[in-house]
């Protein structure tokens, strides 16, 4: 099977995960938060324990989304609850919160550049804006353009599993979204900015090692190419990836 966006965040945290342990307990010292500082090349010792906070945060949060993905806002149970569904529909609108929020933990503390447009582009994805409308800022949701206050309400009659209703009470205007491709466009650009702080990583950590770059970096190659647009499977025996390439109608 093809690998999804959920996949796909798991296995770059997972090489996220391998590449700096590697680097940390090749050689410790007494000071290990010290030895960390110094092997990752961070600004702060204490930069570490948000570092591990934010993968254990993408790794929990990937769960969530994943387990919404696959399950929708009715969720598993074969009971047709409507207070689940609205459990489901915050949990999952949180979960992609907590992501970005996490993934601008490392964004910030690898020193990867142009971190406040970084911010400004997650700000435009559609879930963020779904998430102010329907999970955090529903009774005082502030217009960014007039700065006008809104009031928005899921319409209950017409929660579907990856679909949702809603109604502004400020103007009467109604609108439905799709909740699946929303959350997609989030994956994915997890992902890609995940890869960023990867490279960048990479970069910060072994310049003077043109050798262990280079082999580091084919690590993340086929990462890159499913960003790209191609599809990507994982032997699961080998541990090695396979990438898919597609061939656009226009070329046949």
């Amino acid at each position: 099977m093809q690998l999804s966006w959920c996949e796909l965040l798991s296995e770059v945290n997972d090489l996220f995960i391998k590449i700096t342990r590697n680097k940390i307990f090749k050689k410790e010292n007494d000071d290990f938060l010290l030895h960390v500082q110094q092997c990752l090349k961070l600004n702060k010792k204490e930069d570490w324990n948000y570092i591990l906070a934010s993968e254990d945060i993408l790794e929990d949060s990937n769960e969530a989304i994943s387990n919404f993905l696959r399950f929708g806002i009715s969720g598993p149970t074969k009971y047709n609850d409507m207070g689940e569904k609205y459990l489901r529909l915050y949990g999952m609108l949180n979960a992609t919160y907590l992501q970005q929020q996490a993934m601008c933990n490392l964004y910030k503390f690898f020193q990867c550049q142009n971190f406040t447009k970084k911010k400004e582009q997650i700000d435009t994805l559609q879930i963020v804006s779904i998430r102010h409308k329907l999970g955090a800022h529903s009774a005082n949701y502030k217009d960014p353009e007039t700065s006008e206050m809104h009031v928005f309400v899921p319409v209950r009659i017409e929660f579907n599993d990856f679909e949702c209703s809603y109604f502004n009470h400020y103007n009467d205007k109604y609108e439905t979204v799709d909740l699946k491709s929303a959350i997609q466009d989030h994956l994915k650009f997890m992902c890609n900015t995940y890869v960023e702080v990867i490279k960048k990583m990479i970069l910060t950590i072994y310049k003077s090692n043109k050798s262990k770059y280079n082999e580091l970096l084919e690590g993340v190659a086929p990462f890159e190419r499913m960003l790209s647009g191609c599809g990507l499977i994982k032997n699961q025996q080998t541990g090695e990836f396979i990438v898919i390439e597609y061939v656009s109608a226009n070329k046949i």
